[in-house]
């Protein structure tokens, strides 16, 4: 056994809990898609997707706008819709 295996096995047996993750599939599954150009999209976002071109959300956060007023406008309906109206679905409901 490598040394780095034995470190991550002690590192495994003397943690007080273990914190797992997961990516982009869960969060699909909770309506956030960081790589899909719809609807969604759209509502989140308004007339922004039109006037910068924006193919999906990670596009919007990445963008380097010219605008520093619609660069908060941006920040600012994603943490709306996806923070302050987020409700779990079945699937985070049973995570808990």
């Amino acid at each position: 056994m490598t040394n780095a295996i034995k470190t991550a096995q002690q590192w495994l047996h003397d943690a007080d809990a273990f914190l797992i993750t997961a990516s982009n599939g869960f969060s699909i599954s909770e309506g956030l898609n960081l790589f899909a150009s719809d609807r969604k999209l759209t509502t989140v976002l308004g007339n922004l997707v039109e006037k910068y071109n924006l193919p999906n959300l990670l596009g919007a956060l990445n963008y380097h706008y010219p605008n520093v007023l619609d660069k908060w406008r941006v920040y600012a309906r994603i943490a709306e819709y996806y923070n302050y109206n987020y409700y779990p679905a079945e699937l985070m409901d049973k995570l808990r």
